[in-house]
């Protein structure tokens, strides 16, 4: 029951973390791009960690597998592109959604296909 509640629960937090990031990178206002980035990206970011730490331990697996670590690497390098995004006007654009987006699919498909 626990490891179908921590499924969940990482289900859940990664959506908060997609819909975040992509609400940080298309409204026009920066002051809505940062209250998605604020308010959805972060938390959901932390939650979908917190999550990840407590599936690894209850799944018994090493915290240094590739899959994991690539995922946290991955998933720490598209916040900081969403930060940068949000942090000043003018620094949205293709390239930027891409940056941000792409590491975030790179990082679910580590979670889901675990090499």
């Amino acid at each position: 029951m626990l490891l179908l509640l921590l499924r969940f629960a990482k289900l859940l937090s990664v959506v908060t973390l997609f819909t975040g990031t992509v609400g940080a990178l298309l409204p026009r206002d920066l002051g809505d791009r940062r209250r998605f980035a604020y308010a959805l990206a972060g938390p959901g970011f932390g939650a979908t960690w917190a999550c990840g730490f407590g599936l690894v331990a209850y799944e018994d697996q090493p915290l240094l597998s590739i899959w994991i670590l690539g995922g946290m690497a991955l998933s720490m390098f598209s916040l900081q592109v969403v930060l940068f995004a949000v942090g000043k006007e003018g620094r949205r654009g293709p390239g930027t959604a891409a940056l941000a987006l792409l590491p975030l699919v790179a990082t679910l498909a580590l979670m889901v296909w675990r090499p």
